[in-house]
């Protein structure tokens, strides 16, 4: 059974109570697919249970009929000069390519995805959507057990650069806060999301990660890889953000669903996030989307969704907002050339009907409102790889820096220039930085599977979390 349950049962046994076990007792296995790394489940059977989906497909599930995104006529190619008509939108079909996406989605969820249901992962009797393994293994973002939500890092820069110096959490300012809130919550609010695959990306996971919770690299044209990569056509990829952000910070969350998320508790003095967790509000933010389509150059197509409650509608699907998609990050376009030579975006068509969320990416590349905005949708998930023979992936030592580096978008660089390419597995990432790191097809989801795979395997522990007093 892959759905939020009830903690009634749950707490007498089964993988929560044995969660507690020393960690020597356990194999690759049990931490790749356990359902959440919190230790002390809080005894409170009002608190739904997330279970990990991980009965993955045996086989390629073949044509998808029911991506009717597919079947639209909407133009990958670009043009020098370019010729960016500001109806793009409309008249090139994005909205509508956006919308069958979403439309798929949002099939047997509920109407507000409230908080004692979440995201069903079981849709007229079947399985449709899987989860990536090994998100519960690391103490400071790992997976919590209401709803399966992990701490996202991809919105705060300063995560990577000054991450031996801070607590790495995932944190950010959403966009049109008052001066009076940032100086409020200095460190920012946290980003909690948890991410899904359908059949066809499930497919390829549990290829990726079968039943012995360790990683199966294979050749693929030539090229070591992870096995079932790359993703096959058809794969759909969702994921649900949540902040813990309050209404009065940010007007349009009003009416958002608010989950109870097991998230970092809060210094009142100081506003620092803590190792410690607690039961929280956090609402949902920006929901996004990405899907295989081979006629797309880099093969995917990312698009996202933005939470606005002044949109007409009675259900939570009604009040997203489409913000644009995305599929390549333009290398013609500053930082990846020098400004004097660099060419409008092509490769993302935004939503010209946006009026609460000035934010985008990089150069008008497309970012949601919790994402980092020197960075972009494609650039981000293009970077997406893992370090070799069982090694802790570690960003800009060997592997791409994801997340940020010192002059990401601010100047033309030759990290900028790798960062801002567009690539097909199993292509090495751009500059030749690393050469030996497995393409992961654009899944940070992955990534962090691998990551944390490599810590079981070389230190055979995760890495402690630390209170900012300890740094």
């Amino acid at each position: 059974m892959h759905k939020l349950v009830l903690a009634g049962a749950a707490l007498a046994c089964g993988p929560l109570a044995a969660q507690t076990a020393p960690a020597k007792e356990h194999n690759a296995a049990y931490y790749a697919f356990r359902n959440t790394v919190d230790q002390k489940i809080p005894p409170d059977p009002s608190l739904p249970h997330f279970q990990l989906s991980h009965s993955y497909p045996a086989r390629n599930p073949g044509t998808c009929k029911e991506c009717t995104w597919l079947q639209l006529n909407v133009d990958f190619t670009v043009q020098f000069p370019p010729q960016v008509s500001p109806s793009r939108w409309h008249d090139g079909h994005w909205d509508e390519y956006l919308n069958r996406i979403l439309q798929y989605v949002k099939q047997g969820q509920d109407p507000n995805l409230k908080n004692d249901v979440g995201f069903r992962t079981t849709v007229d009797g079947k399985t449709r959507w899987f989860n990536v393994p090994w998100m519960a293994y690391d103490p400071t973002a790992g997976r919590e057990f209401i709803h399966g939500t992990t701490n996202e890092r991809t919105a705060h820069l300063s995560n990577l650069i000054n991450g031996r110096n801070r607590p790495v959490r995932g944190v950010n300012f959403l966009p049109l806060m008052s001066q009076g809130c940032e100086a409020e919550w200095p460190h920012g609010f946290e980003t909690w999301a948890v991410g899904f695959y359908n059949e066809w990306g499930g497919y390829a996971v549990g290829k990726a990660f079968p039943a012995t919770g360790e990683p199966h690299i294979t050749s693929y044209q030539g090229s070591r890889m992870p096995d079932g990569l790359p993703f096959p056509e058809g794969t759909v990829v969702v994921k649900v953000l949540t902040t813990n952000a309050p209404v009065s910070c940010v007007s349009y969350l009003k009416n958002s669903p608010e989950w109870q998320i097991h998230r970092h508790a809060v210094d009142p003095k100081t506003k620092d996030y803590l190792c410690r967790r607690e039961v929280q509000i956090s609402r949902v933010v920006q929901v996004d989307v990405a899907v295989v389509d081979p006629r797309s150059p880099t093969r995917w197509v990312y698009g996202t969704f933005g939470y606005d409650a002044d949109l007409p509608g009675d259900t939570f699907w009604d009040h997203l907002l489409p913000l644009g998609v995305q599929w390549g990050s333009d290398p013609w376009t500053f930082p990846a050339v020098p400004q004097q030579n660099g060419l409008p975006p092509q490769q993302t068509v935004l939503n010209p009907q946006i009026n609460i969320f000035e934010h985008f990416g990089c150069e008008r590349r497309l970012a949601g409102p919790v994402d980092n905005p020197q960075s972009s949708c494609m650039s981000c998930h293009g970077s997406a790889y893992a370090a070799p023979g069982g090694a802790v992936s570690t960003m800009g030592l060997n592997v791409p820096p994801s997340f940020g580096f010192d002059g990401m978008c601010v100047q033309y660089s030759l990290d900028n220039a790798a960062y801002f390419q567009n690539q097909q597995p199993p292509q090495h990432f751009p500059g030749g930085r690393f050469p030996d790191a497995y393409s992961l097809d654009t899944s940070l989801q992955l990534e962090v599977a691998f990551t944390q795979y490599g810590y079981f395997h070389t230190q055979h522990a995760p890495e402690a979390c630390k209170d900012p007093n300890q740094f």
